[in-house]
């Protein structure tokens, strides 16, 4: 029923104009208040779906670590290579750390047969990777090069039935470059 024609009964006094209000605009105003609200108020429902992620090469493009984690992840053993260790240190995750600093569990992101190794060697079946400082990685070696690392990675996760995801901001690659990560690994919305 338009609003028009709804005017029209109030108009020929079918039903009073209180009537009306409390017919078309309180619900309307339910409607803004439950979408206003919702911004306020978790969704609970997991995005990827309610079957655990599947094994195979992902790109995760936000820094929500914790939801990253805890629900997409969540069944999984995590391992992971990162920029940023303090980001993950609640979760009491074996880290390798991409630094120039020496230090335990550190590697130059320069070293990357190094971060290969590591990787492969620790990952078993149905574990997940995963790698965040791939920007990082980049500005150090170039893109040509940490492409073909983690290509080699994806292939050898893929071989241990295992997932690796990539957390990487894609507005700071070069349109080229994000396409032919794309290309290799799905996104995770």
């Amino acid at each position: 029923m338009s609003i028009n024609f709804a005017m029209l009964f109030v108009e020929n006094d079918v039903i009073g104009e209180s009537a009306y209000f409390a017919l078309f605009y309180i619900p309307f105003a339910f409607g803004i208040m439950k979408n206003f609200l919702g911004i306020f108020i978790p969704n609970n429902k997991r995005r990827v779906g309610d079957k655990p992620l599947s094994s195979g090469a992902y790109i995760y493009p936000s820094l929500n670590i914790d939801y990253l984690i805890t629900e997409i992840l969540r069944d999984r053993n995590i391992l992971a290579v990162v920029r940023n260790p303090h980001l993950f240190e609640k979760y009491k995750l074996p880290i390798l750390w991409l630094s120039k600093v020496e230090k335990e569990n550190s590697v130059n992101p320069t070293h990357l047969e190094k971060i290969l190794h590591w990787a492969v060697t620790m990952a078993t079946s149905g574990d997940a990777l995963i790698i965040d400082g791939v920007e990082y990685l980049i500005l150090e070696n170039g893109f040509e090069p940490v492409f073909r690392f983690l290509v080699n990675l994806k292939d050898q996760i893929l071989l241990k039935d295992s997932i690796l995801v990539l957390i990487v901001d894609e507005r700071v690659l070069e349109e080229k470059h994000a396409f032919l990560l794309q290309r290799e690994f799905k996104k995770i919305p």
